[in-house]
């Protein structure tokens, strides 16, 4: 059996190192939104400070209230990411109350009517 060299230890260490920092400073779309993005924020401020990094918006207004979709991540219409941000009508003003996110198959089936598909890959 060979010793183990120091050399060999080092290797080993800053692989594991540099594995623990990859996947450990992942920071979902949504997490991310959630920070940039405090609720009560205005909805055009939202939509600024979003739009940096999104590859897509897509407003989706509702009765009342407008959901604007932001994708992250993925262009294929199945693995983009999705963080959902929700306003509603405060004096006049639009002022986010909600930002979530949706699984594919959610979103999919809710804003059916309102993306643009062709904006997608395949």
């Amino acid at each position: 059996m060979r010793p183990v060299t120091q050399s060999r230890i080092l290797v080993r260490l800053a692989a594991l190192l540099l594995i623990i920092l990859t996947t450990g400073c992942y920071v979902s779309p949504l997490s991310r939104a959630r920070e940039q993005v405090p609720i009560e924020t205005t909805r055009s401020d939202a939509i600024r400070i979003l739009n940096d990094q999104a590859w897509y918006h897509q407003e989706c207004p509702n009765r009342i209230t407008i959901d604007d979709l932001f994708f992250f991540g993925s262009r294929s219409y199945d693995d983009a990411q999705v963080v959902i941000v929700g306003s509603e009508p405060i004096d006049g003003e639009y002022i986010v109350y909600i930002i979530s996110s949706f699984e594919a198959n959610a979103w999919h089936a809710a804003y059916q009517d309102c993306l643009q598909r062709d904006r997608f890959e395949e």
